[in-house]
Parts: structure tokens; C-alpha cells; sequence
């Protein structure tokens, strides 16, 4: 029998984990992913590959990775089998067949993040939004948020990584929208540095607190600071919302994850 790679779409809560990325000693979404595959399959050589590799904390409502597999079941069937091995915070929403040539992430030509901010103190967001006591400007937010669109090196605006030979990133859009008494912030790029989400948010609840000026958020594209690193938000707020791939079209409304009234 012939192996067959398939694309999973996958949601997860990220709260109990350690992030995506397979680590030993703890429990990750890669390694409860693999771990489902082969149970639900018996091809116990199964594994997987992610489009990005989330951090301990973070969610997601549309992660993406593929899988090389020795199993007839058809894809709809697999995708239930895969979810009757998965803990309940972890959800496969689709299963497709696809070239050998499909990579989850190399194939990939843009993604976009969602981070929730909390506009008052409740008590069911600790793991799914930042509560900001401060009032912000979003007028503000957003303005200075454009100043970060286009193609920019964010080697500021990101942790060190010697893997990554290139800084350079296209931010296609940051959107920010008011829903009740959340404030959402959608950021579409061609891809993301680590923890580089999570230090634009972070500077921009800064800039609309009115703590950090637009000109020192601009001079850091220009720049090799540590600085934006200390300002980064909180993992639990963050959702890699979507993953792209050539010819699909980038989706308009911005949602949130939970009502806060």
C-alpha cells in the first residue's frame, strides 16, 4: 500500500499545552495529534507536519498540517476516527487529500493571527484574552498599525533565531475592530518571526494607552533593539486564525472566540 498525504485543518485550545511543536516531557498539539493518527490508523510510523509551531498558551482556529499515511479509510472517516483519539481541546475539522508536493508549511503564502483584548476584568477570559485595565485609543492603534504594513525587517519585534535566515516579513494588514468589550486585532503576513504577534500587540496596547509614540514604534523597523521583546502580550489571548494557500481569499469579518458584554 501507498502512503497518501492528506491536509488536516485543525482547532485547539492551547491552554494545557506546551505549543504545537513535539517536545519530550510534555504534552503538545503535535504529539497528541501523532499519537491520534496512529491509533486511528495502526500506522504507527504516522507523524505530522504544521504550518506554524504555536506557543505554550496559544490557540488556534485554523491551524494546518499534513500527514503521510498507509490507510484506505476515506476522509471523512479518517477525520472521525482522528477525533474519537483526540482529548476534547484538540479538534480535526477537515480531512483532505492532497499532492506529495503539499507542504503545510512551505506551500503556505500567508497566515493571520487574532488576539483578543479584554476592555473590562471578567471571569472567563484568563485563557482567551489580555485584560487591559487602562482605556485605549483605538484610532490610535490603528494608525500606528498601518505604520507596520508592508514589507518591513521586524528582527526588533521578534526573539533571536538562528534558524531564520532572513528578518524581512510582509505584513499584509492589521485590522482592529470593536465587538462589545473586546477590542480585536487580526494581523495578516506572509509569515511570522517568533513571538513577533504577540510584540506588535504589545506595542500597540502601548501606543493606545499613550505610553509609546509612533515614532519610536517606526524607529524600531529601523533598528536592532531588545526593547519591543518586554512589551510582548500574553500568549493566551492569541489565535492563528488562518492559513493561506494560492488562489484561497483572505476572509473579511473579524469574529471573537467568546462575548464579553
Amino acid at each position: 500500500m501507498r502512503r497518501k498525504r492528506y491536509k488536516l485543518t485543525i482547532e485547539y485550545d492551547g491552554s494545557r499545552y506546551r505549543g504545537w511543536q513535539l517536545q519530550p516531557n510534555a504534552r503538545t498539539i503535535q504529539g497528541e495529534l501523532i499519537a491520534a493518527l496512529r491509533s486511528a490508523t495502526g500506522d504507527q510510523s504516522a507523524t505530522c507536519t504544521g504550518a506554524g509551531r504555536t506557543d505554550a498558551g496559544v490557540h488556534a482556529l485554523g491551524q494546518v498540517a499534513h500527514t503521510d499515511l498507509l490507510t484506505d479509510l476515506e476522509p471523512p472517516v479518517l477525520c472521525a476516527a482522528i477525533n474519537e483519539h483526540l482529548p476534547s481541546d484538540i479538534h480535526v475539522l477537515e480531512v483532505s487529500p492532497v499532492s506529495h508536493t503539499f507542504h503545510a508549511r512551505r506551500s503556505a503564502v500567508a497566515r493571520s493571527y487574532l488576539y483578543q483584548i479584554a476592555l473590562r476584568r471578567g471571569a472567563f477570559i484568563k485563557d482567551y484574552a489580555w485584560w487591559v485595565a487602562h482605556r485605549l485609543d483605538q484610532e490610535r492603534m490603528q494608525s500606528a498599525a498601518e505604520l507596520l504594513e508592508g514589507m518591513h525587517d521586524f528582527r526588533s519585534f521578534a526573539k533571536p533565531n538562528p534558524a531564520v535566515r532572513s528578518t524581512r516579513v510582509l505584513v499584509e494588514e492589521i485590522r482592529i475592530v470593536r465587538c462589545e468589550q473586546l477590542l480585536l486585532v487580526r494581523i495578516t503576513a506572509s509569515h511570522f518571526l517568533w513571538h513577533m504577534a504577540r510584540v506588535i500587540v504589545g506595542l500597540l496596547v502601548h501606543i493606545g494607552q499613550g505610553t509609546l509614540r509612533e515614532e519610536t514604534l517606526t524607529a524600531y523597523l529601523h533598528s536592532d533593539s531588545r526593547e519591543p521583546l518586554a512589551l510582548a502580550a500574553p500568549a493566551a489571548g492569541l489565535y492563528l486564525e488562518r492559513v493561506y494557500y494560492a488562489g484561497q481569499p483572505r476572509i473579511g469579518e473579524l469574529l471573537p472566540t467568546l462575548h464579553l458584554r
